[in-house]
């Protein structure tokens, strides 16, 4: 008996079957999607990294939604010390439904967001500055009356969200943020660095309520009542291309520019400015792109100041590098340093091996007049010593045996750890400098409780961050580093690991200026933007800004060095005029007062800072906690009997999981049938 035809019809199936599946996995869809007036329609606030497609997103309830296309270009604009950005991702629908998208996007730490324009067709309607709550009246408003709405609102001071209303079939609106932040100086070497990824956050706590217009997978919890806003509430997985330009103007002629992470084309507009891109113009936003340059070692400065005039009122921003290295000898004094390390599942991979690796580093270069402990922390944390010990070899030898024996798993809870070091002091504590060293990529959800319990417990002790991975949680690694006189180290890449630990022990071990204090003349009101500003580590730098009532002619800095006092007078010229210091006093005003609002304990103390925090991003036209932008066209756009879809803008980093694998096992289990009956009706035969 021929067999052909029965093998024929076998191959068909498993044909048809293979095409089916391959269809699938482009689209990601649903092969039977449901009805539009099933599909719940909610305001959706998927909070990981950014990206652009098309996936069906499966909710708790069976129903689904839509994922919204992304596309992304980024513009940056430096001039000296300032870094004017403009962010456009444009939306595009590819469902036959009208609908509503909400993503979500990481910003520098420092950024101070003010502009947004929402881009329909040729037609540009320009965003608003509003009172938080009035600004999603006027969004909701505008959105149930079928009119094209935007809305951006900040989440966490470097993860803010863009809500788009009412876009149409096939359809594409584009959205285009600007802010600006200060150039970072540091070891001579001037960057700027720009987050492409939200990384996932550990969210604390037990469960409370999660409001019903949130799908987040992880609920709200009372250590993290917003954790619906900041978790990830998918496992798809896209393709994501970024483009970035840049104009570089940097006052002075460089000697290198490089970037950390990525490949990049340098072309010389003229002597003094640069035109810089991505090298590869499918580059995906899976790592923070960081830019550098230097300028040649004769032009270097060791001060930079810059002034601005806007109306009655002037902005000065000071950044400062130690002078000559005679002048600041190595600080002789002991030091107790506490290692407080991650080991979560979060630092699975290379972050771990990294920090690990750089654990080690860190305890051969502990003098045997130093003390020192290491405290690993994931869901709980466990100490190598009940307090610090003194770094003989043997105790180094435990200390780098615990390091090498670090796993990565459970979840990421730094807050019992970090109180436990802060509180470690013994009778001898006294006695040493103590310095603070925290490993993580900092991906937690409960940063304000974090930060209060570093606030009230610091005490004189220096604490320094060091991030580890693509994408660390620069807002609670910068911050920490604030609140303890100390410095953030950002590690991407597993190189990197030995130079840039061994400047950050050369810091730890040389501070050259403490105490710092910065002196105008008498005639002058000077309001900083921060409070105390940090300890003035060799190579690094110090950026003050400050709002006058004029501008003087000259200040003095002075501070502790090793040996004494060290004191020195500037002067300052007017024609050094630059825009934008206005936003970044402004913001860093903000910051300030955030942290005097989280301190308070009765509702009424925080109300009026909170009404002072309003009142000043107002009047500089900024997104803040209590401010958002809102852009509304004023043409109804979606027919009223339409129903709005909510859609989510997805993550990526690896290779699709769960609904993709779920369906290639359905395809085998399909095949493995058909063969089974195929074979049993030959046997038969």
């Amino acid at each position: 008996m021929s067999y052909a035809k029965p093998i024929s019809i076998v191959a068909t199936l498993i044909a048809t079957l293979t095409i089916l599946y391959s269809n699938f996995i482009r689209a990601n869809i649903s092969f039977a999607p449901k009805p539009a007036s099933q599909i719940q329609s909610a305001s959706i606030n998927p909070i990981n990294e950014v990206g652009y497609g098309s996936v069906i997103y499966y909710l708790a309830n069976k129903k689904h939604i839509t994922q919204v296309a992304l596309d992304t270009k980024v513009q940056m604009d430096i001039t000296g010390t300032i870094n004017r950005v403009r962010v456009e991702q444009t939306f595009t629908n590819p469902s036959n439904e009208w609908v509503e998208g909400v993503y979500v996007f990481p910003l520098p730490t420092d950024s101070a967001v003010d502009h947004l324009n929402m881009i329909i067709g040729k037609r540009i309607i320009k965003g608003q500055i509003k009172e938080r709550k009035e600004a999603k009246k006027i969004y909701n408003k505008a959105k149930k009356a079928g009119k094209k709405a935007s809305l951006v609102e900040q989440q966490r001071p470097n993860i803010f969200t863009t809500s788009v209303a009412n876009i149409p079939p096939g359809k594409s609106i584009t959205i285009a943020i600007e802010y600006q932040q200060a150039v970072l100086i540091d070891n001579d070497k001037f960057s700027i660095r720009f987050p492409m990824v939200v990384g996932d956050r550990y969210i604390p706590g037990k469960k409370i309520s999660t409001p019903h217009n949130s799908i987040g997978v992880i609920g709200n919890t009372h250590q993290v009542p917003d954790a619906a806003s900041i978790t990830p509430p998918t496992e798809a997985y896209i393709d994501r291309d970024i483009s970035i330009d840049i104009k570089l103007k940097a006052g002075f002629d460089t000697e290198s520019i490089d970037s950390s992470y990525h490949d990049i084309n340098v072309v010389d507009v003229n002597n003094l400015t640069k035109h810089i891109t991505l090298k590869n113009k499918n580059t995906q936003a899976n790592s923070d792109f960081e830019l550098n340059w230097q300028a040649h070692k004769t032009l270097t400065p060791n001060l930079a100041l810059f002034t601005q005039q806007k109306g009655s009122d002037n902005y000065l921003m000071l950044m400062a590098t130690p002078p000559a290295d005679e002048a600041f000898k190595q600080l002789d004094v002991n030091r107790e340093v506490i290692f407080v390390i991650d080991s979560s599942g979060s630092m699975l991979g290379s972050s771990m091996f990294q920090a690990s690796r750089a654990l080690t580093q860190a305890i051969n270069r502990l003098k045997v007049t130093d003390r020192f402990n290491i405290i690993d922390f994931d869901d709980g944390f466990d100490p190598l010593f009940d307090s610090a010990m003194p770094a003989v070899k043997s105790n180094k030898r435990h200390g780098v045996r615990f390091a090498n024996n670090l796993s990565a798993d459970g979840g990421t809870e730094p807050l019992e750890a970090i109180k436990y070091a802060l509180n470690s002091r013994d009778k001898s504590s006294d006695n040493y400098l103590r310095q603070v060293i925290f490993l993580t990529d900092g991906q937690v959800g409960n940063e304000e409780e974090i930060f209060r319990t570093v606030r009230l417990n610091i005490d004189n002790d220096r604490l320094f961050t060091i991030g580890i991975g693509a994408a660390p949680n620069s807002h609670l690694m910068t911050k920490l580093a604030d609140f303890g006189k100390g410095a953030y180290t950002f590690i991407g890449d597993i190189d990197e690991v030995e130079v840039k630990m061994i400047e950050l022990f050369g810091k730890l071990e040389s501070p050259a200026l403490t105490n710092i204090n910065i002196d105008f003349p008498n005639d002058i009101n000077a309001e900083q933007a921060l409070g105390a500003i940090s300890d003035l580590y060799k190579g690094e730098s110090i950026t003050a800004v400050f709002k006058l009532n004029a501008i003087p002619n000259s200040l003095t800095i002075s501070g502790d060095v090793a040996d004494g006092v060290f004191s020195e007078n500037v002067s300052i010229s007017v024609n050094n005029n630059t825009n934008g210091i206005d936003v970044l006093w402004a913001r860093r005003k903000i910051d300030q007062l955030m942290d005097k609002y989280r301190a308070q304990y009765r509702k009424i103390d925080r109300d009026q800072v909170q009404d002072d925090i309003t009142n000043l991003a107002l009047e500089y036209h900024l997104v803040s906690k209590f401010t958002s932008l809102v852009a509304v066209d004023v043409t109804p756009s979606k027919p009223g009997s339409e129903p709005l879809v909510s859609q989510a803008v997805a993550k990526k980093i690896k290779a699709a999981k769960t609904a993709t694998s779920s369906a290639m096992w359905m395809l085998i289990g399909l095949i493995i049938m058909l063969l089974s009956v195929f074979t049993y009706k030959r046997k038969a035969l």
